[in-house]
């Protein structure tokens, strides 16, 4: 497995479809366009046009009888059931807990999930196409938010490398997104369930799954301390997989048909993917993208305040990674805004008129698109020496952001009791 590249070493962007030429990754960090844009896929299609055929009650039950009799291959079973069929997962889980079988997509290897997104085990993952990933730039007041975050979970867990287990590092590790999601209003909000509930213990598992009015748009998955050698990272690739296209499968059962963003942590870095299961045919395969940063890296090293570290060198390392975050989570909200607005469109289609709620939506995802592309030039602009520029770009980013979220017609927003707070209520009885 050779993923791990220098800039000059550096493959260029892979064709996923016909398209999407290779080309240098500079292209989307400088014209602020959408992931969907540059993988191909139409914006004006979030809506699953695709209506699956129903798996019965009964057939569900057969279809959990095989998977005892080939408990090896339960996984691979239910990604095949999810590929054609539409039934309820919940009843699903229920028919896994009392048979006894213990089913984790973290079991899945690669060379048995590879083929399904067309891609070829024995080239080691070298065939996985990249899509372009960037950076958004955030405000130095929230980025200093972000690092004293850091340190109270610094106080709390220690440093990243003396973590024994995995639950420290998971909760660690949330103070470098906290304050990205809060931005969001509860519009983006954490629903850390995966589609089966199987022990995770072996390889990884779904720390934070974030939806967006219903709709998974991104993923936030672990894996166990120390990952070995080429074989393990593939295999971890395969969860990766695996979980995207069954989250991918609920997003269809819900009207949704939106690319999913994965983030795949091993304790020592951030890799960056892109799902795309788009139901236009049921012989289309779903798709796999890895990030690809600007100079050819493949993936976002996380640093720590260790004994001898300069502070500022400290500061300054993740400030990048949690600028990678923030380009994530504002791709995500506005695919997760776009597939959104379609469907109150298709609804309003369906009742013969227009909703009230759409033009909300037009001027959400109109903002937000705005607030994406101008985090993206704030950086670009920092990254070229114009600090004051960049600041400025920045702020506005912020500002376009809130604005969005205002405007979305939407009753799940988060309410604040910071906002009410007085000295007089606090030290009331």
């Amino acid at each position: 497995m050779k993923r791990s590249r220098s800039p000059d070493q550096a493959r260029p962007l892979s064709p996923a479809y016909p398209d999407l030429k290779r080309s240098s990754v500079t292209m989307s960090t400088q014209t602020g366009e959408s992931l969907n844009a540059i993988c191909g896929i139409d914006d004006d299609f979030a809506v699953s046009t695709i209506k699956q055929k129903s798996l019965g009650a009964g057939e569900l039950v057969q279809q959990v009888l095989e998977m005892v009799k080939n408990r090896d291959r339960a996984e691979l079973i239910i990604l095949g059931l999810m590929k054609e069929y539409s039934f309820s997962y919940h009843r699903l889980k229920d028919l896994l807990r009392e048979n006894n079988l213990e089913v984790s997509f973290s079991k899945v290897s690669y060379s048995d999930i590879a083929p399904m997104v067309g891609l070829e085990p024995l080239i080691m993952g070298d065939d996985i196409p990249f899509f372009p990933m960037s950076r958004a730039r955030l405000t130095n007041d929230l980025f200093r938010k972000v690092i004293e975050d850091i340190d109270v979970f610094t106080s709390q867990y220690g440093v990243l490398s003396g973590h024994r287990n995995e639950e420290a590092r998971s909760r660690f590790l949330s103070a470098y997104f906290n304050r990205i999601v809060d931005l969001f209003s509860g519009l983006v909000y954490n629903t850390p369930e995966s589609l089966l509930e199987g022990r995770m213990t072996t390889k990884g598992r779904i720390e934070y799954q974030f939806s967006i009015y219903g709709g998974i748009t991104i993923l936030f998955i672990e894996v166990k301390l120390e990952i070995g050698g080429a074989t393990e990272r593939l295999n971890c690739y395969a969860q990766v997989i695996a979980e995207c296209d069954a989250c991918a499968w609920m997003n269809t059962q819900n009207g949704f048909d939106i690319p999913i963003m994965a983030i795949l942590c091993d304790g020592k870095s951030f890799r960056f993917f892109k799902f795309i299961r788009q139901s236009r045919t049921h012989n289309t395969k779903p798709q796999l993208f890895l990030g690809q940063f600007v100079g050819g890296f493949e993936e976002e090293p996380i640093y720590e305040m260790a004994r001898g570290t300069s502070p500022a060198d400290f500061i300054r390392r993740s400030r990048r990674l949690c600028e990678s975050l923030f380009y994530v989570f504002l791709d995500g909200y506005n695919t997760g805004l776009e597939g959104y607005w379609n469907r109150s469109i298709e609804k309003g289609k369906s009742e013969g008129k227009g909703r009230d709620s759409t033009p909300g939506w037009v001027k959400a995802k109109n903002l937000a698109k705005e607030a994406l592309e101008e985090g993206q030039v704030a950086w670009n602009l920092h990254n070229e020496g114009k600090i004051d520029e960049s600041r400025v770009s920045a702020e506005n980013a912020l500002k376009l952001l809130a604005q969005s979220v205002e405007e979305a017609p939407w009753m799940g927003k988060g309410m604040r009791c910071s906002k009410f707070y007085t000295d007089t209520i606090a030290d009331g009885y």
